[in-house]
């Protein structure tokens, strides 16, 4: 927000707010700037009397600008990473979601509920979203449900848009509606300004074709009718591009800018996917309490995670650098092989047996314990299938994802979306127990993974893997780790 002796200006997002600014700021010697993307009730009071000038934009048009400017990565948008699922959904579905925040939806309410959690308490120093908490509190109060998230953010911006000190100028129409308002505000400097524009390039742009060539049916009738409102008061329309030009596409936004296609659970949920809700895990469990309690505290993951402070492991196939390729078997994995192998061979047969597993390990979580809300980063937390078996758990510990809370049971297989944020609570006094196993697509193994330096493991690690049902594996039989190699060119070579 920006103030001057004759009006105060607001900057909504993607309006030319920053193209806006630098002019004002070029011409006019006695602006002040009052806080990024603040809203109009944030004014400071002896500015209450001045008018308020806003600009406003094409509905269909925001939305694709919107999503194109939050794909640079250097925006860093908390909404952006909550409604994309942790960047797993294409641009369709996240603008359907961004659309649908205000409404009742289930999913809707999850995300409110996942930007709750990350967001700040004030705008103080936010130069980013421009939301708080409580502006996702309020988001539903009075009739915003039916409206669009661009009708409620331009109302919360702008304030009562029937006011007569309001003046809104639209963005297709920049210089010379905002050189009206000037004018009509009697704003001395308006020969400056326009001389500024003249001059001047569009700020904070991005790069995309017209918005018509990214709408399909379902989203431009969701947003004719969730903006209509704003549509009607402004005399907006959608136009149809009828040129033959390609449209431009939205970068990836998956870590790495790596488009490989792989999608978190099988772009077939958005937090969680059930795989099989009948895992045998009795010789599991029976064997996992005869292990010493001075097993769980050999990784150490509870003094180097914060969020795992109140949890320990058995690592079963893992590395501390959590390497993407030719995981280290550990000793311990010996002991469960003949017990994992259902799982692993029920897994490798779900994604088509075109991967393996690259990390597996028993988490414990204590009881009244909590992991608080985190993403996981790193390429290969990101580019894995996270598979959770609780193996021992109650109905008092609850798994939430993207701001979607549910119980799973002991014996059930789920993929879970680690990529958004997710924490867990175990209200009981019982210590909870999962199985964690990563699948990593082939298609997901980089080069520089195959070339990257591996330190050796232990012998026993190779040896364990050969060990394979009571017998030892050939070389020139598949390794039994399914990456998909001969024994003699994967853990054999180490050997």
């Amino acid at each position: 927000m920006i103030t001057t002796d004759k009006f105060a200006f607001v900057h909504m997002h993607k309006t030319g707010g920053q193209s806006l600014g630098h002019i004002l700021e070029s011409c006019m010697p006695d602006m002040k700037h009052i806080g990024y993307h603040y809203p109009y009730h944030m004014l400071p009071a002896r500015y209450s009397s001045l008018p308020v000038v806003g600009m406003v934009r094409n509905p269909w048009d925001w939305y694709i600008s919107w999503y194109a400017f939050n794909t640079r990565p250097e925006v860093g948008n908390p909404l952006f990473f909550i409604i994309s699922d942790g960047f797993q959904a294409d641009y369709r579905r996240t603008i359907k979601n961004l659309i649908n925040l205000p409404s009742n939806l289930p999913e809707s309410r999850h995300y409110r509920n996942a930007l709750i959690d990350i967001l700040p308490d004030t705008l103080d120093g936010n130069a980013g979203v421009g939301l708080t908490r409580d502006c996702i509190r309020n988001m539903t109060s009075s009739d915003g449900a039916d409206k669009g998230y661009y009708s409620w953010q331009f109302q919360r911006m702008h304030g009562d848009l029937d006011s007569d000190k309001l003046y809104i100028g639209r963005f297709e129409n920049l210089q010379a509606d905002f050189l009206s308002i000037m004018e009509t505000l009697e704003v001395e400097q308006v020969d400056a300004i326009k001389a500024k524009f003249d001059t001047s390039q569009r700020l904070n742009t991005s790069r995309h074709s017209h918005y018509s060539k990214y709408l399909d049916d379902e989203l431009r009738d969701l947003i004719a009718d969730k903006e209509s409102a704003l549509i009607e008061r402004f005399g907006y329309r959608f136009e149809e591009d009828t040129s033959d030009e390609k449209a431009i596409s939205f970068p990836s936004i998956q870590i790495g800018y790596r488009n490989d296609g792989f999608h978190k659970l099988s772009a077939e949920a958005r937090n969680f996917l059930l795989l099989q809700a009948d895992v045998d895990l009795s010789f599991v469990k029976r064997k996992l309490m005869k292990i010493p309690e001075r097993a769980w505290h050999g990784s150490g993951r509870e003094k180097t995670y914060e969020v795992h402070k109140q949890t320990q492991a058995i690592l079963l196939i893992h590395d501390e650098d959590f390497r993407h390729y030719n995981p280290t078997y550990h000793d311990i994995y010996s002991d469960f092989r003949k017990e994992l192998k259902p799982i692993f061979d029920f897994i490798a047969e779900h994604y088509n047996n075109d991967g393996y597993v690259v990390r597996a390990l028993f988490a414990r979580l204590q009881g009244k314990g909590r992991i608080d809300s985190h993403t996981d980063g790193l390429f290969s937390l990101l580019k894995c299938h996270r598979i959770h078996i609780p193996i021992i758990t109650n109905d008092q510990v609850v798994f939430t994802i993207g701001g979607e809370e549910k119980v799973l049971r002991a014996g059930e297989m789920w993929e879970i979306n680690n990529a958004t944020l997710h924490a867990v609570d175990n209200h009981s006094d019982v210590d909870r127990i999962h199985l964690i196993i990563d699948w990593v697509p082939n298609s997901t193994v980089r080069p520089e993974d195959k070339r990257a330096p591996v330190a050796a493991p232990r012998k026993s690690a190779a040896a364990a893997v050969q060990r394979y049902q009571g017998r030892i594996v050939g070389r020139n039989e598949p390794c039994p780790c399914n990456s998909g190699k001969k024994f003699k060119q994967c853990h054999g070579a180490l050997r």
